[in-house]
């Protein structure tokens, strides 16, 4: 029973954290809409889009087991 409080705590984590760097791809989408956005801003944009990647990865085996 402990080890799935657990797995939940870690799940909580990981949807926290993917909440909190959708919201920001959205910004980074939002400001090169407005041809706003630096290269800096759109490089971590793509590091960004390929820890997503890892997390609903992550997610998607969490749930599968």
């Amino acid at each position: 029973m402990e080890k799935a409080a657990m797995e939940n705590d870690r799940v909580d984590e990981l949807r926290a954290e993917l909440g909190q760097l959708l919201k920001k791809q959205a910004e980074v989408l939002e400001s090169r809409s407005l041809g706003a956005a630096t290269d800096t801003e759109l490089l971590e944009y793509e590091i960004r889009q390929e820890i997503v990647h890892e997390i609903c990865n992550q997610l998607a085996h969490s749930i599968s087991e």
